[in-house]
C-alpha cells in the first residue's frame, strides 16, 4: 500500500472520498486518498508530460494531510523521503505548500497544487481524476 497503514472508521460505511484515481486530464498522473484521523492523507504522483521531450522534468510526488470540508479537500504537503527526492518536515512547515481538491461522485479534481519549485518544471497536477478502486 502506498501510504501505510491507515486508522479505522467508525462507521461500516465506506469512506465517499477514500480511493485510488487516475488522472483524466494529465493521464500520468494518480492520487490516492485515505483517512487518516480526523482528516485525509493524499498522494499524487506522476504529473510529467505524456510524451515527454529530452531534458522533460521527471515525476514528482506529493504527500499531504488535511480536512475535508464542503466536498473539498485542503491539505498541507508533509515530509516525503525517496531515492531521488528529500523534503523534510523543517521544510514543509516553513513553505506550507498546499493542495486542493474538489470531490464529486466518483471522481476528482485537483484545483491547485503548489509544486513550483517543488516539482520539476511542467509537471502538472490540476485536473479530473476518476476513481479506479
Amino acid at each position: 500500500m502506498l501510504l501505510g497503514p491507515t486508522v479505522a472508521a467508525a462507521s461500516s460505511a465506506p469512506d465517499p472520498i477514500e480511493g485510488h484515481y487516475l488522472g483524466a486530464d494529465p493521464p500520468a498522473a494518480t492520487l490516492e486518498v485515505r483517512r487518516d484521523g480526523h482528516g485525509y492523507l493524499v498522494r499524487l504522483e506522476g504529473g510529467s508530460p505524456p510524451d515527454p521531450p529530452a531534458g522533460a522534468p521527471a515525476d514528482c510526488t506529493i504527500l499531504a494531510r488535511g480536512p475535508l470540508e464542503g466536498g473539498t479537500l485542503r491539505a498541507r504537503f508533509g515530509p516525503i523521503e525517496s531515492e531521488i527526492f528529500s523534503y523534510g518536515p523543517a521544510e514543509a512547515e516553513r513553505e506550507g505548500r498546499t493542495v486542493e481538491i474538489a470531490f464529486v461522485a466518483s471522481a476528482a479534481e485537483v484545483i491547485a497544487a503548489d509544486t513550483f519549485g517543488y516539482c520539476g518544471l511542467g509537471v502538472e497536477f490540476r485536473g479530473r481524476y476518476r476513481r479506479e478502486r
